[in-house]
C-alpha cells in the first residue's frame, strides 16, 4: 500500500514538473565582413565572444521564455523578433537587434525572454560591445 501511494504521488507532480520547464530555441545568423575591420554589436542580453579563423561573423542567439511555450516563441521568430541587422556605417559594421525595442505584451502582462549571444568574430577585428550589460568571454576557437 506504500509503494501504491508513493507512486501516485510521483505520477500526481510530474505534470508540474514537465510545465515548469522553460521555452528555449537558437537562432544562428551569418554576416560576411564587407571589408570591415572594426564590428560594433548593441544587443541586449549577455554577449560570449569567440574568435575564430573563418572571413565570417556568426551570431547564436539564445531565446528563453520562462512563461510561454514553443509556439509563442516559434511564432514571435516568424514576425521578425529576434532578426539582426547589420549594416557598415564608416567602414564599421554595425549589428542591432532593432524589433527587441518593441514591447511585447501577453495576457496583459510583459512578455519576460531571457537572451543570450555566442559570436564568433574573425581574429583579425576589432569588436566594441555598446551595451553596457554585455558580459564579453573571449575565447580563441
Amino acid at each position: 500500500m506504500t509503494k501504491q501511494i508513493a507512486v501516485l504521488a510521483l505520477l500526481l507532480t510530474l505534470p508540474g514538473i514537465v510545465s515548469a520547464q522553460n521555452t528555449g530555441k537558437t537562432f544562428t545568423k551569418p554576416f560576411n565582413t564587407d571589408g570591415a575591420s572594426r564590428i560594433k554589436f548593441d544587443l541586449p542580453g549577455p554577449i560570449d565572444l569567440k574568435i575564430w579563423h573563418q572571413a565570417t561573423i556568426r551570431v547564436e542567439i539564445s531565446v528563453d521564455l520562462p512563461s510561454g511555450n514553443i509556439s509563442m516563441l516559434d511564432q514571435l521568430s516568424k514576425v521578425g523578433r529576434y532578426d539582426l541587422k547589420a549594416e557598415n556605417v564608416d567602414g564599421e559594421l554595425v549589428v542591432t537587434s532593432p524589433n527587441m525595442h518593441r514591447v511585447v505584451r501577453v495576457k496583459g502582462e510583459k512578455l519576460k525572454e531571457n537572451l543570450s549571444y555566442v559570436i564568433f568574430v574573425p581574429k583579425d577585428m576589432d569588436v566594441i560591445l555598446l551595451n553596457s550589460a554585455a558580459l564579453a568571454d573571449i575565447q580563441n576557437k
